[in-house]
């Protein structure tokens, strides 16, 4: 699957975070096949140290349960060093608070297809 089949000119830049290891690997191949550079992350704490070194970053995929640095902090703080940051935020169950997510937030159930990761990106990056 090339990056011109999803309508992109370039591939993105994009973090990837997640403490499962089997999911966290799912979601960045996912999207290198897609054509992006990614930068995975298996705890928030790595991430934000991420996005604090990596300023040129287009985009942040995280879920909620990262550890001492939650997906909630994560996306908080990251919006700190970078208001602009967009970020997917996926769900991986039903009972899982996310009221206090950022409103402009794209949130993505765990059931999502490669596919549907793939327009989510692009339809966030225009």
């Amino acid at each position: 699957m090339t990056s011109a089949a999803h309508g992109y000119r370039e591939g993105r830049r994009i973090i990837v975070t997640d403490d499962n290891t089997s999911k966290l690997a799912t979601v960045t191949q996912t999207l290198r096949d897609g054509g992006h550079c990614v930068f995975g992350a298996y705890d928030g704490a790595s991430a934000l140290e991420l996005v604090v070194q990596l300023p040129f970053i287009d985009l942040l995929v995280t879920n909620t349960r990262l550890g001492v640095v939650d997906g909630q902090e994560l996306m908080r703080r990251a919006r700190e060093i970078r208001p602009d940051l967009p970020i997917i935020h996926i769900i991986h169950d039903r009972g899982e608070d996310f009221h206090s997510v950022p409103p402009d937030v794209f949130t993505l159930r765990e059931s999502f297809t490669p596919e549907e990761l793939l327009i989510a990106v692009r339809d966030l990056m225009g």
